[in-house]
């Protein structure tokens, strides 16, 4: 099972259609894994360090999800933290997490809002990301009981029958472990906690694929990632949006932050 816990700070807490932007303006920030200390001369940090820059806060090295600033939504802050460090193809991340960079910074609301937001997607990743893992795995009859799963509730109520079978020793044990921990943090109102564990969950779902192999898997895992992001741009819809931030002032932060970082590394050469 993959284990983001070490990202984690531990404190918890009208929908609008976001304005498009033309994201090629700003292909030139690389979203790479890790926490990084300075943007590179191409950019060079986690998404939620280029949503720092891009909301125009001072730049800051995200090591933890409580690093971000206050209106990050922290549930989905962490959620996005943890597909940022799964996708290891850089292009492919990239692709999917750089729509993202501004629209977190305005995204945080109440437990309650965070709550609906954590219940879509535990309720999304069990219905359309688990059952790949559960079919490559050779166990139709669950995947279509996933599939078949229309509410948070039904979630966690599938998800609670799936742990009265023996998983250990399977290949599926640490996904059936990612979804279960979910399960039980969206129960007791740990809406960061259950975030960080559907992420888990999802990086579960490529390492079976990836396990089994064969023709096909390559493709098979990309989908997975690309209907966690999905599940992503969903949740960001519910509650509190980003303010609308033109194109070309997030381009120019983000330009700006390169130029003084590169400058500082000069500096730093010289003396």
């Amino acid at each position: 099972m993959f284990n983001f816990r070490y990202l984690m700070g531990r404190s918890s807490l009208r929908a609008r259609t976001p304005t498009p932007y033309d994201f090629g303006r700003m292909l030139d920030w690389k979203i790479l894994r890790g926490s990084h200390e300075f943007p590179g001369p191409d950019g060079g940090t986690c998404v939620n360090e280029a949503a720092i820059v891009a909301a125009g806060y001072p730049y800051t090295p995200v090591r933890r999800i409580d690093d971000c600033p206050a209106s990050f939504s922290r549930p989905l802050a962490l959620f996005a933290m943890c597909l940022n460090e799964i996708v290891l193809d850089d292009a492919l991340r990239q692709d999917l997490l750089l729509p993202f960079v501004t629209r977190l910074a305005g995204s945080a609301d109440t437990l309650t809002v965070d709550l609906e937001r954590v219940g879509l997607i535990l309720q999304r990743t069990i219905s359309e990301i688990v059952p790949d893992a559960f079919e490559w795995a050779g166990r139709s009859r669950e995947a279509r009981r996933c599939r078949a799963v229309a509410t948070p509730e039904q979630a966690v109520a599938l998800v609670k029958e799936l742990m009265t079978q023996e998983w250990r020793g399977a290949r599926l044990s640490g996904l059936m472990s990612s979804i279960s921990m979910a399960s039980e943090d969206y129960l007791a109102y740990r809406a960061i906690d259950a975030a960080q564990y559907a992420g888990t969950a999802i990086a579960d779902v490529a390492e079976v694929i990836g396990l089994v192999g064969g023709r096909g898997a390559a493709q098979a895992a990309e989908q997975v990632y690309r209907r966690g992001a999905a599940i992503l741009d969903a949740a960001l819809k519910i509650g509190n949006q980003a303010d609308p931030v033109a194109l070309d002032v997030a381009a120019k932060r983000m330009e700006t932050v390169k130029r003084a970082a590169l400058s500082d590394r000069r500096m730093s050469v010289v003396e």
